[in-house]
């Protein structure tokens, strides 16, 4: 079944509004706004909707008013010009011949949420006629409102999640080529299997923060007080050596914080006291050539220091290279998207992704626990 054939039933659907929020505000409402397509959908067609998703890491069994989806139950009646109701409790009467839109208090409040406890499964697929999955960002996680809930009623996927997995398997089962893939970072244990994966499918990979500088550091550059995991430097040299065919892109220069401010250094002349914030000149502009000569291109995290200029520079100049670029591209990572936001760039790329930790999953296995059910 499709989304566009569910007609007058009574609609469970769980999205991802794991938003940023700061006293009690919305920063970035990316993830929200994803959303509208699939509840537009839902209500031309007489269906009466119940939202869940979770919001932050409370406490199973504890309410925290500070992680509550009142607010962003507000803020979602405001953007979409109507009535919803918030339901506290999951054993309330819920009423829908009194409106048409209702969201459910944050889904890890429950008490079994995380561990996909059956009996919660059972009590949330009672309210509801059919199931609809929409939150890619949480689809590699095993619980309730993820999979529990598809064990007793019909699922169909939203819009969103889709689009998502169709223009991600576009990518990974691409014939067009060169394929270019950037992967960025503080924590290069977070992505080694990813990018071990993904280099036997590109043909140029890019990579940047500190996951680039544990990289430095296994060829034997000098990356002094720079972010890296020491850890993981003889594993990062195997992948290196395994490179027959030279993929991995390694900068020439670098943009650093050094004792007597901030300079461009070629990168075999980083010092001890230096520290790698961003990549230099040079490097930016081979990766705006790359880019350039590329037909598919896939962007996984910020490259530099983003939060202090000049260190957004790198970041900023690839995002623009690839939005001004005709090729096929993809850009996930939370701290990826609202840069592209800022500059005005969002409808330029086929795709952002609302994933983070399920992307690099989908990516590095191919498949998640929810999408046997979605069929896709």
């Amino acid at each position: 079944m499709q989304l566009e054939e569910i007609v007058s039933k009574r609609v469970l659907i769980r999205f991802d509004y794991n938003v940023p929020m700061e006293d009690g505000s919305i920063v970035n409402d990316f993830r929200i706004r994803q959303t509208y397509g699939t509840i537009n959908t839902l209500l031309r067609n007489n269906n009466k909707l119940l939202i869940t998703s979770h919001f932050g890491r409370p406490v199973e069994g504890t309410f925290d008013e500070s992680l509550s989806l009142k607010p962003i139950c507000k803020y979602l009646s405001e953007k979409l010009e109507m009535k919803i109701e918030f339901i506290k409790d999951i054993h309330d009467d819920i009423c829908f011949s009194s409106y048409d839109v209702a969201m459910l208090e944050n889904a890890r409040f429950n008490i079994g949420e995380k561990e996909c406890d059956p009996k919660l499964s059972q009590t949330l697929a009672s309210l509801a006629d059919i199931f609809v999955f929409d939150a890619f960002g949480v689809s590699h996680r095993k619980e309730c409102t993820t999979v529990g809930v598809a064990d007793y009623l019909d699922t169909v996927a939203g819009l969103n999640i889709k689009h998502e997995i169709d223009t991600i398997n576009k990518l990974v089962e691409s014939k067009s080529r060169p394929m270019t893939i950037i992967i960025s970072g503080a924590k290069v244990s977070t992505k080694i299997v990813l990018i071990k994966k993904l280099l036997e499918k590109c043909d140029n990979m890019i990579l940047g923060g500190g996951i680039l500088n544990t990289f430095l550091k296994a060829k034997g550059y000098e990356v002094g007080g720079s972010l890296l995991e020491e850890n993981f430097i003889q594993e990062a040299r195997a992948i290196v050596e395994s490179d027959s065919k030279n993929k991995i892109l390694f900068p020439s220069d670098l943009s650093c914080q050094t004792e007597r401010g901030i300079a461009n250094i070629d990168v075999s002349s980083i010092s001890e006291n230096d520290v790698i914030y961003d990549l230099g000149t040079d490097s930016i502009n081979m990766i705006k050539n790359i880019v350039k000569a590329s037909s598919s291109v896939f962007w996984n995290g910020p490259l530099g220091y983003v939060e202090k200029k000049p260190f957004n520079r790198g970041t900023e100049e690839l995002a623009k290279s690839i939005a001004e670029h005709n090729c096929f591209s993809i850009v996930g990572g939370g701290d990826t998207l609202p840069i592209i936001e800022s500059l005005n760039l969002q409808d330029n790329y086929d795709c952002l992704s609302t994933g983070g930790g399920s992307l690099l999953s989908y990516l590095e296995g191919g498949s998640l626990p929810i999408l046997d059910k979605l069929n896709l």
